[in-house]
């Protein structure tokens, strides 16, 4: 009987393995085809909290219930999954589908124009440095502060107390210049107003020091003069830090979305 009832499981097992596949795949609609891609399905939003979608399809188990085989990229490695539907769940899909848009290359230009996330890395090691930034990061955190230097995608920080370090990967949001505004026909009046308040913040000293006499009781007046010299020297020395501070200020920011959470959240929900 033992034998028996194994000869019959490996029979059986040979009679399936020989059966055809019967499932169908399925067409969800004329405007993705049999196989739904990454563009697609960020366009048309089909599989929207499926994160790392590079191709996914819906096969036919039988009359009331469907297979969804997606490939993932986790963490760099290829990874399939599998879905189930229901009939009402694949025809409201279906239907969602058909009523929007047809995706055309402009609409694809258009679409990932608005994605900052996925050029993340290119922009930030593009942007100048340094330059003063406003972060927003995991769990609401803000910190605003000089971005002197990303190293291994990772931020680094001057705020005004310490130095901040902050993961590209943790990253919501960015305000920032792209570039530096062309602002040198105030170069020469900033230059002035800086050497100027160095001569005036000398004066200042002078008025608040006692006078000094030589040894023959005659006001010292060359070291005021001296002194306002050195002032108007600093002022200008430092004149070229302050115009670059005011070409930064002069600047339009710009916010960029670096979080596929975040753009899910500003354009979505």
């Amino acid at each position: 009987m033992r034998i028996f009832t194994i000869y019959f499981l490996f029979t059986l097992g040979l009679i399936a393995k020989d059966m055809p596949d019967k499932v169908e795949v399925m067409i969800l609609s004329d405007k993705v085809g049999t196989e739904i891609d990454e563009h697609e399905n960020r366009f048309y939003r089909i599989f929207p909290n499926e994160k790392g979608l590079i191709d996914a399809q819906i096969v036919r188990i039988n009359d009331i219930k469907f297979r969804l085989l997606i490939v993932k990229n986790i963490n760099g490695q290829e990874k399939k999954v599998r879905r189930y539907l229901t009939k009402n769940e694949f025809q409201e899909l279906r239907k969602y589908v058909d009523d929007q848009p047809e995706l055309t290359e402009e609409a694809m230009v258009a679409m990932y124009e608005g994605m900052d996330f996925l050029r993340a890395e290119k922009i930030i090691n593009e942007i100048p440095k340094p330059q003063y930034v406003v972060l927003r990061y995991s769990q609401k955190k803000k910190i605003n502060g000089t971005l002197f230097k990303v190293e291994e995608n990772i931020l680094h920080i001057q705020t005004a107390t310490s130095i901040e370090q902050v993961s590209l990967d943790d990253l919501y949001k960015m305000s920032y210049r792209s570039s530096i505004g062309n602002y040198d026909h105030i170069r020469p009046y900033i230059f002035a107003l800086t050497g100027l308040s160095g001569l005036g913040m000398a004066r200042v000293y002078n008025s608040q020091r006692p006078d000094t006499y030589n040894q023959y009781g005659i006001p010292r007046n060359d070291l005021n003069a001296y002194r306002q010299i050195i002032g108007f020297i600093f002022g200008l020395i430092f004149s070229s830090e302050v115009f670059d501070a005011v070409s930064t200020l002069l600047t339009p920011t710009e916010t960029i979305i670096l979080s596929e959470a975040e753009y899910e959240k500003q354009n979505y929900n």
